[in-house]
């Protein structure tokens, strides 16, 4: 399979709720998940089908739709903005409703909480084993949204890669059982570090 080194420059900051942290969450300031760069890119490039409904969640579904897998990308420099405050406008989000309002009471709701970002500049590498998205687009970068509210914004450009992971979570979907080298979160379990064509070989069962 064709293997697309590329690299990863965060243009503006970008969050997920992946770390419970005092008052808010935390994203995971060392990788980009497979998924986040897949669809990302998949979106960019104008590959999503318009509905006028939710699709049901299937992520084995949408991996097989796309012309590529990705490993997972990761920066040797990890790194995190200080906490920023938000707000959940629960009256506009959900109304005055009394299952609402006694969630919010509770505690499972916050009007006020905080998330810590990844700064801009941060560099990610990875791989795409497959289509290239650059070739398929005629560009010679691309940019890309990720994170909550798809409010951060990525720049890919090609790169020579050596070496990768995996996600384990991910090989499961296609019933594909790879050790895992590190567990991060239940969606996110890193394979120990391979060669790129290692990790095409592997993805070629992907299917």
């Amino acid at each position: 399979m064709n293997i697309t080194g590329v690299r990863a420059t965060t243009l503006s900051p970008f969050a997920y709720h992946s770390l419970m942290v005092q008052g808010g969450t935390a994203t995971l300031p060392e990788i980009i998940s497979d998924t986040a760069m897949a669809f990302g890119t998949a979106a960019t490039l104008g590959m999503g089908c318009a509905s006028g409904v939710l699709p049901k969640k299937d992520y084995l579904r949408d991996w097989k739709a796309l012309p590529w897998r990705t490993s997972v990308f990761l920066t040797e420099n990890p790194k995190l903005l200080s906490p920023v405050i938000r707000r959940l406008n629960l009256d506009a989000e959900a109304g005055l409703k009394e299952k609402i309002r006694s969630v919010r009471d509770r505690g499972n709701l916050k009007d006020f909480f905080s998330t810590q970002e990844v700064p801009p500049g941060q560099i990610f590498e990875g791989a795409f084993i497959g289509e290239n998205p650059f070739e398929l687009s005629g560009q010679k970068e691309l940019i890309i949204r990720i994170g909550l509210h798809r409010n951060g914004i990525v720049k890919l450009t090609p790169a020579e890669v050596e070496k990768v992971r995996l996600n384990s979570s991910t090989a499961s979907l296609f019933g594909r059982e790879l050790p895992v080298g590190r567990y991060l979160l239940y969606n996110l379990q890193l394979t120990e570090q391979m060669s790129v064509e290692q990790a095409s070989e592997e993805t070629w069962n992907w299917n």
